[in-house]
């Protein structure tokens, strides 16, 4: 799997964790953080991470279905991997496409361009590896539309090619050629972060179904 890593080291981070010493590498999105606590709630990573438990909820990589309830202890070992996924959309700011660009290539590593198709104009992020689900180990270029809405507000689906599931509800044919896939995901509220158009991706890829 590869691995698109920005180290953020950590100190304690309340009474339930133990400074042994050293620091423990974990992972949250692919995104590598540090902490010398070698136990956390789920609320407590979902901070350090970035997120808030009201909004989304933490798994782990290898169990992506079973939540863990925010004040549920974690014991940390090194390399451990979950994901954040949306439960609801907090408000927050983007001030356009260049912005998720400078995200998917600068804190994730990931190689982008742009793509002109018969929907207009797409950012292409290349190589993404699906953490988690019936997809997991899978290996997608995935495409967001440009949009210029003001303010701004990310097109309500995303591509991935290859396709990566049958024809099912909300996916279908692509819109860029016919060998991209067309997921659509409605925005419940705008605008969102580049972090949250991350955890929106996960979130439906982590949960389609073959």
């Amino acid at each position: 799997m590869a691995e698109y890593e920005r180290e953020h080291d950590h100190g304690p981070e309340g009474e339930h964790g133990h400074d042994h010493g050293h620091q423990i590498s974990f992972f949250v999105n692919n995104i590598k953080h540090k902490t010398k606590d070698h136990s956390l709630s789920a609320e407590a990573i979902l901070r350090i991470a970035g997120f808030t438990s009201e909004d989304y909820t933490l798994v782990r990589e290898t169990n992506p279905s079973e939540a863990i309830p925010p004040e549920g202890i974690v014991e940390l070992h090194e390399g451990d991997r979950f994901l954040a996924l949306r439960k609801t959309n907090t408000v927050s700011e983007i001030s356009g496409m260049k912005d998720i660009e400078s995200f998917f290539s600068e804190k994730l590593g990931l190689r982008v361009d742009y793509l002109k198709g018969n929907n207009g104009e797409n950012l292409v992020v290349h190589d993404v590896a699906i953490p988690a689900g019936a997809l997991a180990g899978k290996v997608c270029d995935i495409a967001l539309q440009c949009t210029e809405s003001v303010p701004f507000m990310p097109h309500p689906a995303f591509h991935t090619k290859p396709a990566l599931v049958p024809p099912q509800q909300g996916v279908q044919e692509g819109k860029i050629t016919p060998d991209w896939q067309y997921w659509s995901r409605q925005w419940p509220k705008p605008p969102l972060s580049a972090e949250e158009v991350w955890s929106w991706i996960l979130t439906a890829l982590t949960q389609a179904t073959k």
